[in-house]
């Protein structure tokens, strides 16, 4: 029975047997969690409303009895780098078979699929972002330093940190009094776009469509709403600061499998936080109740704000509004000193890595690599889900 490996681009039918190969495949680092999409594997990025590209590594035979090996997906989308406008495709949803056939066969079939996409999609960049802390895909992509003919170089664009709050320190973390919090009233909501619309141009590949129009973006999209975001104004009634609450259950569903060391003794703490009433405990993991259950958190989006105070103000009042299985997420670089976790608060921070994935024809023309068109703080909140 002759058997043959390719690699495809997915259909819709291919629905049901792809969520199963992505749930089985957990994501491993400080924390093992598997995924599982809500309605279809499609679902979370018809919620994003982009084009993709989804492509499946599949042993096929003659039975049609066929085996997926490996799953990958771009996301595209225009974004702006200073006065450029950009196509970026964003590399994720990675999953690949622990087989050894299926890693060899992945490297070889991958690089075609990128030129595929820059002469049909005009891509002009390719990106991932990357856990840190996970040691099997840095040993696998990063640390493969040997430029070769048949596979992508990943070059490190910019590293970031995804913080985690899950309480605060009595008497350690304060608020300004004077600063006040709440949720966008309409009659507010022009101030307000005009407030965004300011901010989201100091960042880098942000994407075109809200540059060029904060408040049609926002009122098209299915994950974004005004009322639910959260302004932060001082005592003249000015706006200082903003941010969007998204809940993790709007995008999919998260399943802790295993702590390890460092993050099992941090879920202790937080247990013994929970009993004083200071902290929130998180999910037990699948490996010591064999129950699946989901790890929720709201992921602080469009967080701007003039000063720590005012980060201070609008962190308290997200994490009040949430509910008690929740913690929060935010992201910020390294060189945004003002957005480090605050002082008083629960928190742990986990390093991240944007990476450009650079084919060897780009590399060997000596066009420029994308780290060298961002000049200002990236927008990150698109790409980590």
């Amino acid at each position: 029975m002759e058997e043959k490996i390719v690699l495809r681009e997915s259909t819709p039918a291919d629905s049901e047997k792809l969520g199963k190969f992505f749930y089985d495949i957990p994501t491993q680092a400080l924390l093992d969690v598997k995924i599982r999409r809500q309605i279809d594997f499609f679902s979370l990025y018809r919620r994003l409303q982009l084009k993709f590209h989804n492509y499946i590594l599949e042993q096929t035979n003659a039975f049609n009895n066929n085996e997926i090996l490996g799953t990958a997906s771009f996301l595209l989308q225009d974004t702006k780098a200073g006065a450029d406008t950009l196509n970026i495709a964003y590399a994720f949803d990675l999953r690949i078979s622990s087989q050894r056939k299926a890693i060899l066969n992945w490297s070889r079939h991958f690089l075609p699929r990128l030129q595929k996409l820059i002469s049909a999609d005009h891509v002009n960049h390719f990106i991932t972002s990357i856990n840190l802390e996970s040691s099997q895909v840095i040993n696998a992509f990063i640390r493969t330093k040997q430029k070769r003919s048949n596979k992508p170089f990943y070059e490190l664009i910019r590293k970031f940190h995804l913080v985690s709050i899950h309480g605060f320190y009595p008497l350690l973390f304060k608020v300004n009094p004077y600063i006040k919090v709440g949720y966008l009233e309409k009659q507010d909501q022009k101030k307000f776009v005009r407030y965004l619309a300011e901010k989201v141009k100091t960042l880098d590949l942000a994407p075109a469509a809200m540059i060029e129009d904060v408040e049609k973006y926002i009122h098209e999209s299915l994950i974004y709403s005004f009322r639910n975001f959260v302004v932060a104004r001082d005592a003249k009634d000015n706006i200082v600061g903003v941010c969007y609450p998204l809940s993790s259950s709007l995008l999919q569903d998260y399943f802790p499998q295993s702590y390890n060391q460092q993050s099992d003794n941090f879920r202790q703490f937080l247990k013994f936080a929970s009993f004083f009433r200071v902290g929130r405990k998180l999910t037990r993991p699948f490996s010591r109740t064999q129950k699946e259950q989901t790890l929720n958190f709201q992921f602080m989006h469009f967080l701007f704000f003039e000063h720590p105070e005012v980060f201070q103000t609008l962190v308290k009042f997200v994490y009040e509004q949430s509910r008690q299985n929740e913690f929060l997420l935010y992201t910020f670089e390294q060189s945004m000193y003002t957005h480090r976790p605050p002082i008083g608060t629960i928190h742990s921070e986990t390093p991240y890595a944007l990476y450009e994935i650079r084919t060897p024809e780009a590399m060997d023309t000596g066009e420029a690599p994308l780290k060298a068109k961002l000049k200002k703080n990236l927008w990150l909140d698109g790409y980590l889900f």
